[in-house]
């Protein structure tokens, strides 16, 4: 389901604006976006979007964009509203002349000229389909190819993965092209849109606007040619569209010490100078758990109590599981997961889930709680814990106009970076999972770390040191528990042993611990 704007009717004013101007240079809008619609200027709307702010004009049967809030200011956003108004009234193609006025406007054109422009443009153009029509019957816009393009790659995506791919094709460097036909694109808009994604976030960021950009173009030339407009066109033309990047492969692999004194740190400095940085039990919990299990975050965190079970085969043994849609993988995911947790690792872990217990509250059905709220804690809790290490928090007075740092508060301000202090080599989440493969493997039980990490890998003669594709394996005796189980056994034992040196060796003392 395509996610909606927040919306909320008021009188816009200045102030207004510059609400929307600082939440876009906070890059802080929640969801998709919000929409402030004016209660004075019938249809006209004020869009804030992370990247963005543009004035609409909503009509029965179409939106229509005005132009940016940077550009036009309240008192031209609604006279261009009423003016486009009275156009579809009389049956002109409002779009048309909006698009002109604006595109006149960019390129310096005397305001009295542009507007005798877009209005010819309003009356000679014909007067266009609603938009229900106009996608089904062509020719689509930008916005149309969107719009059906995602509707059609939802189907193949997991919920919670959608939302992350469309904010690149929703991304505001398209906004100056939302409105054009797909047939009249070139080279040179599809560049300025990949220079602006540049400019407004970071290369990689473009490279992905750039590569489903063209994947879109290329589904709608290939199933939908006729009402997208790309009919005649005889080849691809789009695949010049690129961008000068090259990803950086990460082979990173943090030592068992830099992990353990990662733990030590963040459990000796529960709060960091600032009420709003205090560590969550359940955050260290589910740092704990990183460390001892080296699952993906997204699916470790979300992990509820009730896929916990006790392992007959092994007394205190607990074993996790995941269905094939938690585990990473297309709409359905990957296979289901087991893993077997030793009794010291899940005595860790069940410490810190207890301590998030509230003496007349319900207990958390999550093994990781959140504070807020009865949900767990949220999958970028654990990079955002490591940046607050590493003294590279935010300013949360920078993130919300209008808000002020509470009193005494260091938020946003120098912090000492305490992972240099403690001599830990900086790491994201994901690294532990190449840490504990790379221990297993130098232990020849390369087998038993990519079954507990579901990894694909080569083969070799002795099952302990075989890697297969996880995804092969059958859910129940497919699982091959016993094997995770001798690689988890050493893993655990190494990090609790290392945990025990290096609390004496940095503190010299017991570290106050989840009770």
């Amino acid at each position: 389901m395509k996610q909606a704007y927040v919306r909320e009717r008021v009188r816009l004013t200045a102030e207004h604006v510059r609400k929307a101007q600082a939440l876009v240079a906070s890059g802080k809008v929640a969801g998709r976006g919000l929409d402030w619609a004016d209660d004075r200027c019938q249809g006209l709307v004020l869009r804030v979007q992370r990247t963005s702010a543009t004035w609409y004009l909503k009509l029965r049967s179409t939106t229509l964009r005005i132009g940016p809030v940077d550009g036009v200011d309240l008192a031209e956003a609604r006279h261009r509203a009423d003016q486009a108004r009275l156009q579809v009234q009389r049956g002109e193609n409002a779009r048309a002349g909006l698009v002109t006025y604006q595109r006149e406007i960019e390129a310096g054109t005397p305001d009295d000229i542009a507007w005798m422009s877009s209005v010819i443009d309003a009356e000679t153009t014909p007067a266009p389909l609603s938009d229900a029509e106009r996608r089904e019957r062509g020719p689509w816009l930008w916005s149309d190819l969107i719009e059906e393009f995602l509707a059609a790659k939802a189907k193949k995506f997991k919920p919670s993965y959608t939302a992350k791919y469309s904010a690149y094709l929703r991304h505001a460097a398209f906004d100056a092209i939302s409105d054009r036909p797909v047939s009249s694109l070139t080279i040179s808009d599809l560049e300025a849109c990949r220079n602006r994604a540049v400019k407004l976030n970071t290369v990689s960021a473009a490279r992905r606007c750039v590569q489903q950009g063209k994947e879109a173009l290329s589904w709608a030339w290939r199933y939908h040619s006729g009402v997208s407009g790309l009919a005649d066109c005889q080849y691809e033309w789009w695949s010049r569209w690129s961008i000068e990047y090259a990803p950086r492969a990460r082979d990173h692999v943090p030592t068992i010490t830099d992990l353990v004194r990662t733990i030590l740190v963040a459990e000796h400095h529960r709060t960091l100078g600032a009420t709003e940085h205090a560590t969550s039990d359940g955050t260290l919990g589910a740092l704990w758990a990183l460390v001892l299990t080296g699952q993906r975050t997204g699916q470790l965190t979300g992990t509820r109590r009730a896929r916990a079970f006790p392992w007959p085969d092994r007394a205190g043994w607990v074993a996790l599981n995941w269905e094939g849609g938690e585990m990473k993988g297309g709409k359905s995911g990957g296979r289901p997961h087991s893993l077997p947790v030793p009794p010291e690792a899940w005595a860790i872990i069940e410490r810190h889930r207890r301590a998030c217990e509230v003496a007349g509250k319900p207990v958390s059905p999550c093994l990781f709680p959140s504070i807020r709220g009865d949900g767990p804690v949220g999958q970028s809790a654990l990079n955002q814990l490591l940046y607050r290490l590493e003294g590279r928090a935010k300013d949360p007075s920078k993130e919300k106009p209008g808000a002020r740092r509470k009193k005494n508060s260091t938020a946003g301000r120098p912090r000492e970076d305490l992972m240099e202090r403690y001599g830990i080599a900086p790491f994201v989440p994901h690294d532990v999972r190449r840490a504990i493969a790379t221990f297993l493997d130098e232990r020849r039980l390369g087998g038993a770390g990519s079954a507990i990490l579901a990894h694909r890998a080569a083969r070799s003669e002795d099952e302990r040191e075989r890697v297969e594709h996880v995804t092969r394996l059958h859910y129940a005796k497919g699982q091959r528990l016993a094997l995770k189980a001798e690689g988890m056994e050493a893993w655990v034992s190494a990090v609790l042993a290392a945990y025990e040196t290096e609390r004496l060796a940095l503190f010299g003392e017991p570290v106050a611990m989840a009770a």
